[in-house]
C-alpha cells in the first residue's frame, strides 16, 4: 500500500501563544478525529510539556525551541495514541503508574490507513460519529515518512505519578490529579495558586466524553467540580472557564442519575 500521493507540510505542528505563559501546539494535518492539544508551559527553572500528540512528526525540535535551554518535562495525562505519541522523545517522561504498562507497550497503536485500523479503533470513531478516511493526513511530515510503517511509539517512563505529587516549575507547581475514569491513570494536573487545570481527555467541551469506568469517571468529575478553576486547558477543543466546567460535570451527573 506504501505512502499516498501527499504534500509535504511546510510545517507539520501549528503553535499558538494563548498567554500566561502557555502554549497551543496542533497538528493541523492529522485528521480531525486524531487532533489534540499539546500544551506547553514555561517555567522559571523547567517547562512543562502536558501530552505529546501522535508522533507522527518530530515534536522535541518545536518544544526545544519554545523552552530557550530549560529543561523539559514531558507529562502524558492518558495512556491514548493521540497523547503519548511523542513521549519517547524526551528524557523526562512522567506518566501515572496506572498507564504505565500501556505506555511501554501500545496495545492499540495508530495506524495511518484507514484499512489498518483495528476494530476497537473503529468502534471508538464510530461512537464520535468520524468518518473513516482512506488516509488519517493531508500532508507527510517530511520527505520519505512511510505511511504504511508507522505505528505509534511505545516509551518507558522515567518516572511515575500518583495523586498528590507535585511538579515544580520553580514559579508554578502543579499537583497531579489522579482522574480514572477515562482510562486507570488519567490525570489532571493543577496549579491552584494561578487556577489552571489541566484535564486531559477527562473534561473537555464541545464534544462527547467517553469513558472506561463509568463510576470512576463521575467520581473524577465531582472532584473537578469542587475546584475553584479560574481556566481549563482540555486535551480537546477550546479552553473554557469554571462555570462551563460545572454544567458540564452537572450534565454528565444527570445523565448517569447521579
Amino acid at each position: 500500500m506504501g505512502s499516498p500521493d501527499l504534500p509535504v507540510a511546510e510545517h507539520w505542528f501549528q503553535v499558538e501563544e494563548v498567554g500566561d505563559g502557555v502554549a497551543l501546539i496542533t497538528e493541523p494535518h492529522a485528521d480531525p478525529y486524531i487532533r489534540s492539544n499539546i500544551w506547553y508551559v514555561r517555567g522559571r527553572k523547567r517547562d512543562l510539556l502536558v501530552d505529546t500528540g501522535n508522533g507522527i512528526g518530530r515534536l522535541r525540535p518545536v518544544a526545544e525551541e519554545l523552552a530557550e535551554f530549560r529543561p523539559i518535562v514531558a507529562i502524558v495525562t492518558h495512556a491514548h495514541f493521540d497523547h503519548m505519541g511523542g513521549l519517547h522523545e524526551f528524557e523526562a517522561r512522567f506518566a501515572h503508574e496506572s498507564d504505565e504498562a500501556e505506555i511501554a507497550w501500545v496495545a492499540d497503536p495508530l495506524c495511518l490507513h484507514g484499512s489498518d485500523l483495528s476494530e476497537s479503533f473503529l468502534a471508538d470513531m464510530a461512537f464520535y460519529g468520524s468518518e473513516v478516511p482512506e488516509v488519517m493526513l493531508d500532508a507527510l511530515p517530511e520527505e520519505g515518512f512511510d505511511v504504511a510503517a508507522f505505528r505509534t511509539s511505545p516509551a518507558v517512563l522515567s518516572r511515575t505519578l500518583v495523586d498528590g505529587d507535585g511538579i515544580d516549575l520553580g514559579d508554578r507547581v502543579f499537583e497531579v490529579l489522579h482522574l480514572p475514569g477515562h482510562t486507570p491513570g488519567s490525570i489532571g494536573l493543577w496549579d491552584q495558586a494561578g487556577g489552571m487545570l489541566m484535564t486531559g481527555d477527562t473534561a473537555y467541551v464541545d464534544d462527547l466524553l467517553s469513558a472506561e469506568d463509568e463510576a470512576a469517571f463521575l467520581n473524577s468529575l465531582e472532584r473537578l467540580r469542587r475546584l475553584e478553576v479560574w481556566q481549563v486547558y482540555p486535551g480537546h477543543n477550546r479552553r473554557f472557564g469554571r462555570e462551563e466546567l460545572r454544567a458540564l460535570v452537572d450534565e454528565r451527573l444527570s445523565a448517569a442519575g447521579a
